[in-house]
């Protein structure tokens, strides 16, 4: 049974793939607390397909860039199914591979996806027309690609941009692609993506540039 989550943006996608084939979807939106909501929202799809949590046997998880503290929660909730399912295989992949998967449905270009890392920066990737990618994850402060820049609806106004929105449904058509093409790893190797430092640990770090 697949597990396909993301909680690295205002709303969530929670997707269970079960192994009669059957698809249950939810959106949890930017008004509800990811803390308190995502694993209620687990929970609650588990009992509609009348499965249990430790059934979950398969996980793919945004790891970021994205939300400090929505990366966080995900990989926390997948850690602790680890910790009730030693047989977890988990399943990175990067707010910016799902980004180019969605534009590159329907378009065959190579692309640059962008994310608003605030502070005048950018979290960015390049991806081949087939979504390999070219260029790894990076934050910068200028975008200076010739190719086409992919940014997030809502996320980023930028001139000669195109744009795609998260969803569901692309959420869990990726996750089960990525099951062809890789090896999972165990919960206990799940690391977030984050690019940049906490504002806490930023704060930390002038402090003792000072102390």
């Amino acid at each position: 049974m697949l597990l396909a989550i993301n909680t690295a943006f205002m709303d969530a996608n929670i997707g269970l793939v079960l192994d009669n084939g059957k698809i249950l979807g939810r959106t949890i939106d930017a008004k509800s607390k990811h803390s308190e909501n995502v694993l209620k929202t687990i929970d609650e799809m588990c009992e509609e397909g009348d499965v249990l949590f430790r059934d979950i046997d398969k996980v793919a998880i945004v790891v970021g860039p994205g939300s400090f503290t929505g990366i966080r929660i995900g990989v926390a909730i997948i850690k602790a199914l680890g910790s009730v399912n030693t047989n977890l295989k988990v399943y990175p992949i990067t707010s910016l591979e799902l980004m180019a998967y969605i534009y590159l449905q329907n378009h065959k270009e190579k692309i640059t996806c962008v994310l608003n890392a605030l502070s005048n920066l950018y979290f960015v990737a390049s991806f081949d027309e087939n979504g390999n990618k070219i260029k790894k994850e990076n934050m910068v402060e200028k975008l200076d690609h010739d190719d086409k820049l992919v940014v997030l609806k809502g996320d980023l106004v930028l001139d000669d941009t195109d744009s795609v929105e998260m969803d569901t449904s692309s959420l869990i058509n990726f996750a089960k692609d990525i099951l062809k093409e890789k090896d999972g790893i165990s919960a206990e190797k799940l690391e977030p993506l984050y690019l940049r430092p906490s504002q806490a640990e930023a704060n930390l770090k002038t402090n003792k540039k000072y102390d």
